[in-house]
């Protein structure tokens, strides 16, 4: 019986994330109901397996390897499937690639991805793919904070390649967005950059609809 509620208290403090990310001890402490002590030492646990970290300033977050307990539990729902599906739609449709990414302390973490063949070879050999992190600064990152409605644009003339990226809403306690890229040609009218927008609030609803429902 004490190990079981040793692990319904660790689930307990894992769960107080998804309501504040980046919470100190004390407001851990609170939001579990118990003491500091009991909940540093679980804590120090989950920090030396590697699924919690904390900064100088004593608050504590989730590391992406959590994200494989995600992954996994979203596998065996059928989740990732169908996120890879709406996903897929989009870098089918502007012939780009279509990135589903999570808040992450320096910026933005990569947690779903799709591109069309073309795109394929050119971020193989970028290194891109899921688990990648994006600076502040990209289009993904950007639109993070961002209200319905809004959406974030990045510009790179350089690579002749457009950003487009719109936040995910209806995942409680997780910070999302959705967003393609691809060339300028693509995107080259004011109606065409719309319609795009318009295909990933859509597509941000059903994933957040899909998110949402299945509870990881």
């Amino acid at each position: 019986m004490q190990n079981n509620r040793s692990i319904q208290r660790c689930l307990a403090i894992l769960r107080a994330f998804r309501v504040n990310v980046s919470p100190t001890l004390a407001e851990l402490s609170r939001a579990v109901e118990l003491p500091h002590p009991t909940v540093l030492r679980f804590l120090l646990t989950l920090e030396e397996e590697g699924y919690v970290a904390r900064d100088a300033g004593g608050h504590w977050r989730l590391t992406t390897r959590m994200l494989e307990l995600g992954f996994a539990a979203m596998e065996g729902l059928g989740v990732a499937d169908a996120v890879q599906e709406q996903l897929q739609a989009l870098a089918d449709a502007y012939s780009g690639t279509s990135n589903l990414g999570e808040a992450h302390p320096e910026g933005v973490i990569i947690i779903g991805r799709t591109m069309t063949a073309a795109e394929r070879r050119r971020l193989v050999v970028m290194n891109l793919r899921v688990g990648s992190i994006l600076p502040p600064g990209s289009a993904l990152a950007d639109a993070l904070p961002l209200g319905p409605g809004e959406h974030a644009r990045r510009a790179y003339p350089e690579t002749q390649q457009v950003s487009l990226a719109v936040p995910v809403r209806g995942v409680l306690g997780r910070q999302l967005s959705i967003g393609i890229s691809t060339t300028a040609a693509v995107l080259e009218s004011e109606a065409q950059e719309l319609e795009a927008v318009r295909a990933l609030q859509d597509k941000a609803d059903s994933v957040g609809r899909i998110l949402g429902l299945a509870a990881v």
